[in-house]
């Protein structure tokens, strides 16, 4: 968390208040005074909104009243709220990615700033060793591994702002009578808003019967359910889901060869297809400015791809193209790239590339991101402030650790020689 925040001073810890002399006294005086330690809690209250999470943390040992305030789900909730709404205290995670498998890749933290410009990253320690970025939302960051002895991915959820985490439990998969092997699983993270919840959604495909299982882990209740609702399509296209207004979504192949949207809302657990603007090869679906997002590309037309938004969530004639991206948009590399925000302004588009570049809608011209303290190489999720998962398990730096522990040795060990030269006396 150090490095990107600045130092913030605590306002004054909330007044207590005095117990009367007379109890007998009904001049009204204890009902003024409890409406002023009321107006001052609320002052206080919406002035912790306002900080970022690093200053909130360091807050939790004011006093046991800013503690069991910061740490009460409702104002955890307001004060997501209040950073979505201000498009405050943004972050970018980067995961560094080629470095040899039996090195612990690198994570940084990276402050991104109201003019669209990025600070110095600082390197942070993640939970789990070379872990991979699966999906994120509101702050938290879902990781994923895949267990080669046990053949399946482990799954964990971080929120790398407070440094804290949760691993998933370990879910069996429930193969059909007669299946011997299972063709893979895809997952998906977000937010279900009519709970007030967040949940992994995992997809199983079998290869001898064309079967799909669904499970949902949920944050709230800590425990995986099986979603009992047939999977409608044959064919799933996208290995991972994208999650928006409480329902995760996939692109499907239908049975005449054609490509949709399956939407799976997380609420009522059913299933719902949207179907794309034009009958073109859908690249991939992510979610770009609170919207779902689609790249595709005409065969015909192989060297520009087009972005579409669904402006409206829901309605398919809403469907809008907010740029074409052609193939000499250098420094352009066409075999990985992401969206991820929009700029300030709306006229330019970051993505994830083999580097993170801005891609400016009217030129249609694409420009590197510079700066040197980036890792070479890496995987990006876009995090905002967010205090949620405060009661998870604490991300332990395993440098910090064996300093504190080389530190507490050499303090023992000077205390033993002051003991031994005391007794001497």
């Amino acid at each position: 968390m150090d490095g990107y925040a600045p130092e913030a001073s605590p306002p004054p810890p909330p007044p207590v208040a005095s117990e009367s002399k007379d109890d007998d006294d009904d001049d009204g005086n204890d009902d003024n005074t409890s409406d002023a330690d009321d107006g001052d809690a609320d002052v206080i209250d919406r002035i912790l909104l306002r900080l970022p999470v690093n200053a909130l943390i360091r807050f939790l040992c004011v006093s046991k009243e800013w503690s069991a305030l910061i740490n009460s789900s409702n104002f955890i909730k307001k004060h997501l709220n209040h950073s979505i709404e201000t498009n405050s205290d943004r972050t970018l995670i980067l995961n560094e990615t080629f470095v040899n498998p039996r090195l612990q890749s690198r994570w940084f933290s990276v402050p991104y700033s109201d003019n669209d410009q990025f600070g110095k990253a600082v390197q942070i320690y993640q939970p789990l060793h070379n872990w991979k970025i699966l999906d994120y939302c509101h702050g938290l960051v879902c990781l994923s591994f895949y267990n080669s002895y046990e053949k399946k991915k482990d799954i964990a959820i971080w929120n790398p702002l407070i440094r804290k985490y949760r691993k998933l439990p370990s879910e069996p998969i429930d193969k059909p009578s007669g299946s011997l092997y299972s063709f893979y699983s895809s997952f998906g993270f977000g937010y279900d808003p009519s709970n007030n919840d967040y949940k992994v959604v995992r997809i199983t495909q079998f290869y001898e019967r064309v079967f799909f299982e669904v499970k949902v882990y949920s944050l709230k209740s800590q425990c995986w359910k099986k979603i009992e609702k047939q999977w409608p399509i044959k064919g799933i296209r996208s290995k991972q889901s994208v999650s928006l207004n409480g329902a995760f979504h996939w692109i499907v192949v239908q049975n005449d060869g054609s490509e949709s949207i399956l939407a799976f809302d997380l609420a009522n657990e059913k299933f719902r297809l949207y179907r794309k603007s034009r009958n073109e090869d859908l690249l991939s679906l992510e979610v770009l400015g609170g919207c779902l997002c689609f790249m595709n590309c005409d065969p015909e037309f192989p060297d520009y791809y087009d972005f579409w938004l669904m402006k409206e969530y829901g309605d398919e004639s809403s469907w809008t193209r907010i740029c074409k991206i052609e193939l000499d948009a250098e420094p352009w590399n066409f075999e990985y790239f992401k969206p991820l925000l929009f700029s300030k302004n709306g006229k330019k588009i970051l993505m994830e590339g083999i580097d993170l570049i801005w891609y400016d809608i009217t030129t249609k011209r694409g420009k590197k991101v510079k700066n040197r303290s980036f890792p070479k190489r890496f995987k990006t999720a876009t995090c905002i402030g967010s205090l949620l998962l405060l009661d998870g398990d604490n991300v332990i730096d395993l440098k910090q650790k064996k300093n504190k522990r080389k530190r507490n040795e050499f303090l023992t060990e000077g205390l033993n020689l002051l003991a031994k030269f005391a007794a001497k006396m």
